[in-house]
């Protein structure tokens, strides 16, 4: 669905989110988003996109138990890949293609997460390149940068 369509759906009411496991075939979705929504803010930091690297983590990415595609009715929007550790809920990836963007599937989907947290009474821990404008994203959220390197910012949601 075009962009400019699903932002038009998507103001109209919510759209049905829902996740799959990952597995072997979703390689090239794993890169394709990571390519959309990455790219620039890759190279902005590195200076380099490193085509045959991203290719390989997405290979290994996408067999992760611990992965999904995103599904916005029955379209593949994304991928998400949350951990549960022992201390924490870990968002490792959650990159939704751009015309799934700005429309609340982002939101939806942390939401959920969020709320598995407080379940399991743990904090929610991230980290957003610091080019990238899907920090503000995340403060609106709650959450709250905790560490700062060079490249990264590491943000928290505190646990309940």
């Amino acid at each position: 669905m075009p962009h400019e369509a699903m932002l038009q759906r998507c103001k109209l009411k919510p759209v049905p989110v829902r996740l799959r496991a990952a597995n072997e075939n979703d390689a090239q979705l794993f890169y394709r988003v990571i390519e959309e929504t990455m790219r620039g803010f890759i190279i902005a930091t590195w200076g380099a996109w490193d085509e045959t690297r991203v290719q390989r983590e997405s290979s290994e990415d996408c067999l992760s138990p611990h992965a999904s595609v995103v599904l916005v009715e029955d379209a593949e929007a994304g991928v998400l890949w949350v951990e549960e550790t022992p201390t924490h809920l870990q968002v490792r990836q959650i990159y939704l293609f751009s015309a799934y963007q700005r429309c609340g599937v982002g939101t939806q989907l942390m939401r959920e997460i969020l709320t598995r947290a407080k379940e399991l009474e743990k904090p929610v821990c991230l980290r957003v390149l610091r080019v990238n404008p899907a920090k503000q994203f995340y403060e609106k959220l709650g959450f709250a940068v905790i560490q700062e390197e060079a490249e990264f910012f590491y943000m928290q949601y505190p646990a309940a």
